[in-house]
């Protein structure tokens, strides 16, 4: 489990996800500043956007014998960062939107994802493949 790329790239993504739970917090005197994530700010402090993240990160994780079932969740957790980019690209003007920490999040977040599901494709050639010679 641990020795594949994809699992790596999982626990990334957690440690990336959980601690923004610590760093953002939903009082502002001692959290980072307002303006990271902009107004998408709401749906991580009061639908705990991280905690079910990196909830399912860590499920993911476990779901290493099941590798449909892992892809459709992160294909699931891709969509919902996709339409959290979107959010905030559109509530600010381009240039201001380049200047957003959280653009940071949305852009390392979607490429681990990728990298994982390259990762999981290709314990899926190497079974199948595999599965073709006996």
């Amino acid at each position: 489990m641990i020795q594949r790329v994809q699992s790596l790239y999982m626990i990334l993504l957690a440690i990336i996800n959980f601690t923004l739970i610590f760093l953002i917090d939903s009082s502002s005197a001692s959290s980072l500043p307002e303006s990271y994530f902009g107004e998408f700010r709401f749906y991580i402090n009061e639908y705990f956007f991280f905690e079910i993240i990196t909830l399912l990160f860590v499920i993911t994780i476990f779901l290493f014998k099941k590798s449909k079932i892992q892809l459709n969740v992160l294909r699931f957790i891709g969509v919902a960062l996709v339409f959290g980019l979107i959010n905030l690209l559109d509530e600010r003007s381009f240039q201001d939107s380049f200047k957003d920490p959280g653009l940071y999040y949305f852009i390392i977040s979607l490429i681990l994802i990728f990298m994982t599901f390259k990762g999981i494709k290709k314990d899926q050639a190497i079974i199948s493949s595999s599965n073709r010679l006996r």
